[in-house]
C-alpha cells in the first residue's frame, strides 16, 4: 500500500517582468522604469529577467503610505479654516 505524499508549496520568491505588469497593473515601460529607479529590485537569470516579489510589496506598501500621507494632508487642508 502506497503512501500519498504532501509537498508544502511556498509562495514564490520571484516573479517575471509579465507576473510583475499585472501584479501592480502597470505597462512594461512603467516596470523597466521601477528598476531602472531601484523602486523593484531585480537580476536576470540567463536570458531571462526577475523582480523579487518583496520588492513588489514593499513598493505597494510605500505607495500605500504615500497615499495616506496625501489624503491625511489633504483631509487636514479641509479642516483647517486658515487654508485657502
Amino acid at each position: 500500500m502506497s503512501r500519498a505524499m504532501s509537498f508544502a508549496f511556498e509562495a514564490p520568491l520571484v516573479a517575471s517582468p509579465n507576473q510583475a505588469m499585472r501584479a501592480i497593473q502597470v505597462s512594461r515601460r512603467k516596470l523597466y522604469e521601477l528598476i531602472n529607479t531601484g523602486e523593484l529590485e531585480s537580476y536576470t537569470e540567463g536570458k531571462s529577467r526577475r523582480i523579487t516579489v518583496k520588492s513588489i510589496n514593499d513598493y505597494i506598501e510605500r505607495r500605500l503610505a504615500a497615499e495616506v500621507v496625501r489624503r491625511g494632508r489633504t483631509a487636514a487642508q479641509r479642516d483647517d479654516p486658515s487654508s485657502p
